[in-house]
This record gives structure tokens, sequence and C-alpha cells, in this order.
């Protein structure tokens, strides 16, 4: 991941929101989750315990070599499931790793001009009523990025990555009455047996010095494992994005997103494919100031 100075978009890409940052659940909760579609549980909001925006407590080991304009970087960790308000969801260790090559242009930081190429993985075992289940992520991506903050400054980068286990799908609305708990409560797919995988391409252009032209597109295709019981989701997002620089962290952000999801395998009257009809597209704006 990018540190959230360098990042170029307000909203995350589908994969990562779904897949890569984990809301935490009760794992003894005060009754039993009531049972969902294809194996899956309910979670009511008040049994959630937050996200950690990516930060598992833990310790982690790392380093990097250079030969020249090469880099060779590494980290390893061991941690815990969990944060530090929501605290141990698991009894079992979180264990997380990544390796990158870079090829450096020059600079230095995360705005420096390089080729940059990496593989992660990362495995825990979420509890839930005394019963350990398996979380398995792992993902390969590259970065170009050279001359940020110049005119013709440019960056392309993609990155692909794929779960297995602990899926989630998040409540689509807000409890209303009349509403399936389906629609409002998240479907939590526990079993390793379940998958899901994305990716994510994006481009940007410096038109000046100060102002950054982006676009990228993500794909998200959740438990298609289970597309003949109607439960597989596709998300599709096109984004457009302007920045305006002040410094290299003090910066003014506003992206517009073109988002479908797609319900394949359900019945034209079901509650799936009348939510992705809803869907709607969405804008944000930002100001990032940081000293």
């Amino acid at each position: 991941m990018n540190g959230y100075m360098a990042y170029n978009y307000v909203v995350f890409p589908t994969v990562i929101n779904q897949l890569m940052l984990q809301p935490f659940y009760a794992s003894q909760p005060s009754r039993p989750y009531a049972v969902g579609p294809s194996g899956s549980v309910l979670v009511p909001g008040n049994e959630s315990l937050g996200v950690n925006a990516f930060r598992y407590p833990g310790v982690q080991v790392f380093d990097w070599k250079n030969w020249g304009h090469w880099q060779f970087a590494y980290g390893a960790m061991v941690g815990m499931f969990g944060s530090v308000s929501a605290g141990n969801q698991s009894s079992s260790p979180l264990y997380a790793a990544r390796v990158q090559e870079s090829y450096i242009f020059g600079g230095h930081g995360p705005f420096r001009s390089d080729l940059t190429g990496w593989l992660w993985y990362q495995y825990a075992q979420p509890d839930y009523l005394g019963h350990s289940y398996a979380m398995q992520r792992e993902g390969l991506g590259f970065q170009y990025l050279q001359g940020y903050m110049h005119p013709w400054g440019r960056q392309l980068k993609f990155e692909y990555m794929r779960g297995n286990g602990w899926i989630d799908a998040p409540s689509a609305f807000s409890q209303q009455l009349g509403l399936q708990p389906a629609l409002y409560q998240t479907q939590l797919y526990p079993n390793v047996n379940n998958s899901a995988s994305g990716y994510y391409v994006e481009g940007g252009l410096f038109l000046t010095k100060h102002i950054e032209a982006n676009i990228r597109y993500d794909y998200y295709d959740r438990l298609p494992n289970l597309a003949s019981v109607g439960q597989q989701r596709i998300f599709k997002t096109w984004a457009l994005a302007l920045q305006y620089h002040i410094t290299p962290i003090t910066k003014i952000m506003a992206g517009y997103y073109f988002r479908t999801v797609d319900a394949p395998h359900v019945a034209s009257n079901s509650p799936g494919a009348a939510v992705s009809k809803v869907v709607d597209n969405e804008f944000a704006m930002q100001a990032m100031i940081s000293f």
C-alpha cells in the first residue's frame, strides 16, 4: 500500500475496500449470528467492531539492499488479528510478508522516480464462537512513477489480489421497515472454500507542476464459487480524478466514480437484481493538509 499522503483518490477500489479493509466482528456475540444464504451468517451492525485502517498491531522485520540503481526490499510480520480498540479476535497470530524489486531513476521516498514490482501474502485465523476460520490473501503488482510535480510527470500502476475464506458482503442499505435482514446486515461467508478476486489499473499525468489528472478502472469478483446459487457479485468502477498539489503532501483532490454492479444467475425480480439496478455514481472531494 501507498502511504495516504501519496494516494491519488478519495475512494478506494472496491477490491481493497471489501477484501482488504477487513471489519472486525464480535467473536463471542451475546447470541449466535443468524444464518444467511449459502453458509453465511448475518452480522448486525451493533456487533461490528470497526476497522483498523490496514494497521494490524504486531512486530515487523524489514530491510532493503541497493546495487547501483537496483533495490531489493522485504518485510515480514507476525501480528494480531484485531485492533487496539477491538482487541484480539483470533487465538492465532496473523502472518504477512512482502518482497519487492525496484529500479530507481532518481529521488527518494514515496515520490521517487522508479519502476517497482512486488508480491505479498497475508494469513489469519479469525475466531467465531470458539472455531477458527482461515482468511488468506495474496497479491502482486507494479508501479512506474517518474517526474512527480513536474510538467508531464507520469504514473502507471497495476495490482491484482485474491482471497479465500472470511469474505464480506457488506450491507446494501441502512435498516428500514420491510427490508430483509440480508439487505441491511453484513453477510459474512467464513468458510475457506469461499473466494474473491480483483484488480485495479490506474494512470496519472501532471499537466502542470501543480495539476495532475488521473484515471482508474477497478474490478472485483466476489464469491464466484457461489455463482450457481446467485451469490456472485461483480463490481466495476471507472474513476476520473483531478488534483491540485500545493506541496507534495498538501493538495486538493476531486474524483467522479462511475459504478456498476452485476448479479449473475439471479432472478430479475430478486433483491440482488434490484440492488444492482439502483447503484449510483459517486462524487468525492477532499483537501489533504499535512505538516
